[in-house]
């Protein structure tokens, strides 16, 4: 059952979000050659329990810390260790989320580190634009088969491979909620959008055209022909004929 939010919900929505959109920019801020990803991760926790929020991943379903960090061939899920340590060239995603007064916050984006080639630009550019068209489409009327055609539009204008078996998500008492929001319109449910919808609109896809898969810490995923991924991420709220990003800074 899909939980429509009040206004009076979606305000305390927008302050969790807000939260994960500072957080991101802080630890984005950190991600260059000779930091560990557990370095990100620490300062994401450490971040939040300065404004008194609680780091939402860490122990959710069993994941063993606050922030995924997912380079290169990680598609996502990636777990932030020591020896994980970011390179000239990378391309990384982070993904971050709180509690806040019992409400969850949640988004991600992703960066090349230094000069980057023009297929992770491409990657990259095509991977956030496709979060944006996805989430104009967010509007009451239409339906998350629209969602996930805009955002299935945009990756194949710029060639990349969307993935479909992961995807956005329900957001609000929970960290995840009824409805699933897929990327790909062959799996999309002909759920229609209205007013009082919270939705993470999650993206994301691939260089190549292989297939992925989970490595054997039962969390990472990654693309089976080792081809750069990127993921983007923001919460929406869909509230007085329109849709509004929680997760940004203002």
């Amino acid at each position: 059952m899909i939980e429509l939010k009040t206004k009076g919900d979606i305000e305390k929505l927008k302050v969790a979000n807000k939260i994960v959109a500072e957080i991101l920019e802080i630890v984005k801020d950190e991600i260059r050659p000779g930091v560990s990803a557990k370095h990100l991760d620490d300062i994401a926790r450490e971040e939040a329990y300065k404004r008194g929020v609680r780091p939402s991943f860490l122990g959710l379903y069993g994941f063993p810390a606050s922030l995924c960090v997912s380079i290169n061939e990680e598609v996502v899920h990636g777990i932030p260790t020591e020896n994980k340590i970011i390179k000239e060239g990378d391309v990384v995603s982070i993904d971050f989320g709180i509690e806040y007064e019992g409400w969850y916050g949640d988004a991600a984006l992703t960066v090349a580190v230094g000069d980057a080639s023009d297929r992770k630009k491409r990657l990259i550019e095509g991977v956030e634009k496709s979060l944006y068209e996805g989430i104009n489409v967010c509007v009451p009327g239409n339906t998350l088969k629209d969602v996930a055609r805009a955002i299935e539009k945009v990756l194949a204008d710029y060639r990349l491979t969307p993935v479909c078996d992961y995807g956005g998500h329900g957001i609000g008492r929970k960290p995840h909620e009824e409805p699933h929001v897929t990327n790909c319109i062959g799996n999309a449910e002909n759920i229609e959008i209205v007013e009082g919808m919270v939705l993470a609109i999650e993206p994301m896809a691939y260089l190549g055209k292989g297939k992925i898969r989970k490595l054997k810490d039962g969390w990472t995923v990654v693309t089976s022909d080792k081809t750069h991924a990127a993921h983007f991420e923001h919460t929406v709220a869909i509230y007085g004929g329109k849709v509004e990003i929680l997760s940004k800074v203002d």
